[in-house]
C-alpha cells in the first residue's frame, strides 16, 4: 500500500468540510451555488517526482498546510462566484498489515471568503459571520464536521478525472451523517512531500443545509442558491 491510499482518505475528509460553505440565506449578504468546473482554481500544482511505500503506523495531517478550498455562486446570474476555504483541525490515518483506518476532523470556524462575486467586495467579514450562525452551519453549536474513513480503492482505468483511487467515508456535519465517495489524485512532490489533491461536487441539502435551495423554491430567482457545492482539496500528510 502506498501513501496515495493515505493522502485519499485525508481528502475525503476535507471535502465534505467544504461542502458546507455554500449554503446561505436570502438575506445574507451573498449566497453559495453551484460552479462550471472551469471557473474552479487549484491552489496549488504539485510536481511529481517519485513514487514510495507507506510504512505500517500512524500518519498525521499537517493542518498548516493542507486546505480545502470552494467555490459556489447564484444560478440565475451569470458568472457571479464566491471563493473561501477551511483548514483542518486535526487528522490522521492508521496502517496496519492490510487494514487502513483513520479519521479527520474540518474547523468549521477556520471557514473565511477569499473571493466575492456580484459586486460585494468589501463584505467578506459579513458573510463569513452569517455562514457560521445558526441558519447554517451553527459553529457555536457543531463547530467541527468529522470525516471516518471506511473504503479506498485504486481505480482500475484511469478516467477523464486522472484519478489514482476512489475514496469512500461517513461524513458528519451538523449533527447528520452521509455517504461521501469521490476520486482522488495522489502524489509526491520534488521535495518527497506527499500531497492528494481533488475536484468534486457535493449536495448541501443532504446535511439539512437547504436554505434558499432551488429544491423547496417555488421559482428560481437572483437570490436562489444552487444546491451543489464544487470543492477543491489539497492535503498534506506527515510520518
Amino acid at each position: 500500500m502506498n501513501k496515495t491510499v493515505l493522502i485519499l482518505v485525508v481528502i475525503l475528509v476535507a471535502a465534505s468540510a467544504g461542502y458546507w460553505f455554500m449554503s446561505r440565506t436570502t438575506e445574507a449578504p451573498d449566497e453559495f451555488s453551484s460552479q462550471n468546473e472551469s471557473e474552479m482554481e487549484s491552489l496549488s500544482e504539485i510536481p511529481v517526482s517519485s513514487s514510495a511505500t507507506m510504512e505500517p503506523g500512524r500518519y498525521e495531517v499537517d493542518s498548516e498546510s493542507s486546505v480545502i478550498n470552494f467555490a459556489a455562486g447564484k444560478p440565475a446570474i451569470a458568472g457571479y462566484v464566491h471563493r473561501g476555504a477551511f483548514t483542518l483541525q486535526s487528522g490522521n490515518i492508521t496502517l496496519e498489515d492490510s487494514s487502513l483506518t483513520g479519521e479527520f476532523v474540518i474547523d468549521i470556524n477556520s471557514l473565511k471568503i477569499t473571493s466575492l462575486g456580484g459586486g460585494k467586495v468589501g463584505q467578506e467579514s459579513a458573510l463569513e459571520s452569517h455562514l457560521k450562525g445558526e441558519g447554517f452551519f451553527d459553529a457555536e453549536t457543531y463547530n467541527t464536521a468529522r470525516f471516518t474513513i471506511t473504503d479506498v480503492e485504486p481505480k482500475v482505468l484511469p478516467g477523464p478525472d486522472h484519478a489514482d483511487y476512489t475514496a469512500t467515508g461517513n461524513l458528519t456535519l451538523k449533527g447528520q451523517t452521509n455517504e461521501v465517495k469521490f476520486p482522488m489524485k495522489v502524489v509526491v512532490n520534488e521535495n518527497d512531500e506527499v500531497w492528494a489533491t481533488a475536484n468534486l461536487e457535493i449536495d448541501r441539502t443532504k446535511w439539512g443545509i437547504s436554505q434558499g435551495s432551488a429544491s423547496i423554491a417555488e421559482k428560481i430567482t437572483d437570490n436562489i442558491i444552487g444546491d451543489i457545492v464544487s470543492l477543491d482539496l489539497s492535503v498534506k500528510l506527515e510520518n
